[in-house]
């Protein structure tokens, strides 16, 4: 579903509309763990600000990746909440790594990486390349709107698929 809004140059820019805009509103407290995602991604912050951690996809030998079992969240009648596990879910790969304080002695690998600082404010906009590894925190009260894009699958996706199959490999080792 496409509600007609987009960045007026992203069409020029990208080629295409956006295939999802999405609004976020949130506090201080409210923290995004590092991972990617397979769009191109335009993010406006409106309110307050955003920091980003990013890494180009050419870190991922350096990022880890582990398997955790898939949970739900159960809310308690004291406002607490229990994680229970989905039964018969398959695992599912995460990143496990808080760029934030990195455990460099369970992974050091991490500190080969070149992790970027990027800090967006009220009324400016961020480019997010497909496949960029990105954490995310932001201020209290920060609304912001972003863009998504459908990637392209083409020599940059075959690139950081060739990179995740070598990493995969010599981690086996």
């Amino acid at each position: 579903f496409y509600c007609g809004v987009h960045v007026f140059f992203s069409f020029t820019l990208l080629g295409k509309v956006p295939d999802a805009v999405n609004f976020w509103l949130g506090e201080s407290a409210a923290v995004t763990s590092l991972h990617k995602d397979h769009y191109e991604n335009l993010y406006c912050v409106v309110s307050g600000e955003k920091h980003f951690i990013l890494h180009p996809p050419t870190d991922r030998p350096f990022i880890p990746y582990e398997f955790f079992q898939p949970a739900t969240y159960k809310v308690n009648e004291d406002g607490s909440f229990d994680v229970i596990n989905v039964q018969n879910a398959e695992k599912v790969p995460w990143i496990p790594l808080d760029p934030l304080n990195p455990d460099l002695g369970r992974y050091p690998e991490y500190s080969h990486a070149k992790p970027l600082h990027c800090t967006v404010r009220a009324g400016e906009m961020l480019y997010l390349p497909s496949l960029w590894f990105h954490h995310v925190q932001q201020s209290h009260g920060c609304i912001a709107v972003n863009f998504w894009y459908d990637m392209e699958y083409d020599i940059k996706y075959n690139y950081f698929q060739f990179l995740d199959s070598i990493t995969k490999a010599m981690n086996a080792v």
